[in-house]
């Protein structure tokens, strides 16, 4: 790494970011020693292991407590070292924690942003991602100064297709049948959105 790509990986850990959004019902939050129990007991819960499985690698990775905390560890480096900004979702009302969401760079020098999540299938259909999803849209674009956001989600994925198009993300491309999964072919939509149209919506 020469002395100017050493100066822009510095300055990303200059970013004085907030640690915790609040939306109506949600308090998204980086991960923190102890959150692990939460994530452990969301995997063991409303099969959600099996419905998480082709989109998160907790699901089937991790199988116990110890490993769960060791996960949350890592995500909370990972969110310290500028690398990726992972945060839990938890209801404001009961304090359960609900889901993730994750804020991947995807070229600091645009910057641009892919943005992802998942939730517990208990709290599906709720309106709770497309919650989250904007009031980390609003992070993203604010607070981490990017110039275009990413989503990309299976052709399969009904719902998360909806999402993208609720929140007004423009579909640039779709990658047709290029994965295959207990042969099961499936292709790839891939949304983007600039921040001067999330500035007009």
């Amino acid at each position: 790494m020469n002395a100017i790509d050493m100066k822009k990986e510095m300055q990303k850990l200059l970013f004085d970011l907030p640690t915790r959004i609040e939306t109506e019902r949600l308090v998204i939050r980086k991960y923190e020693k102890g959150d692990g129990k939460g994530l452990y007991n969301l995997l063991e819960r409303n099969n959600n292991r099996e419905f998480l499985k082709d989109h998160v690698d907790e699901a089937s990775n991790v199988y116990t407590i110890e490993d769960v905390e060791i996960r949350i560890r890592s995500l909370s480096a990972d969110f310290t070292t500028r690398s990726r900004f992972v945060m839990g979702i938890w209801l404001k009302e009961t304090n359960d924690f609900i889901g993730n969401i994750w804020i991947e760079p995807k070229k600091w020098e645009v910057p641009s942003f892919e943005i992802g999540y998942y939730l517990d299938q208990g709290y599906t259909k709720k309106g709770y991602a497309t919650e989250a999803v904007n009031q980390s849209m609003n992070y993203v674009f604010n607070e981490l100064n990017a110039y275009k956001i990413i989503l990309i989600t299976r052709d399969t994925n009904v719902e998360s297709i909806k999402l993208a198009e609720r929140l007004n993300f423009t579909k640039e491309g779709h990658l047709r049948e290029c994965n295959i999964k207990e042969n099961k072919r499936f292709g790839l939509l891939y949304y983007g959105m600039l921040k001067s149209e999330y500035e007009e919506i």
